[in-house]
């Protein structure tokens, strides 16, 4: 698979776990391929694609449903999911597939649902 491939297939799985329940999913960060050891070494050709989509509705305040339904959703859709303890407000749900790493995360008092995740390094 190529990383463009790679790319492809985190921006498609994001947007589908983004559009629970009844919400359209909008990517707010994806800067395409990246080299993530540029800040350590500065060199080597991009290797990863990280990836954010944000989903909401201001008059829908419901973070551990919305989280309950991305891992669902998640689940469904053949990733390996782990529900994590809230933690100051702060619900999440991370999840794993082929090399895949995808976090959900909601908070207390707040419509967004956030959804990100990253490709698994592809050289070549």
């Amino acid at each position: 698979m190529t990383l463009t491939e790679a790319r492809d297939f985190l921006r498609a799985e994001l947007l589908a776990v983004a559009a629970v329940p009844g919400q359209v999913g909008v990517v707010t960060h994806d800067l395409g391929p990246v080299n993530p050891n540029v800040l350590s070494d500065g060199s080597g050709p991009a290797t990863i694609c990280s990836i954010t989509v944000e989903n909401g509705d201001p008059a829908v305040v419901d973070p551990a449903g919305q989280v309950a339904a991305a891992a669902a959703e998640l689940s469904a859709r053949g990733w390996q999911t782990e529900v994590e303890s809230v933690e100051g407000g702060q619900h999440r749900v991370a999840a794993s597939r082929d090399g895949y790493q995808i976090a959900v995360y909601g908070w207390d008092g707040d419509w967004r649902l956030t959804v990100a995740g990253e490709t698994p390094e592809i050289t070549g």
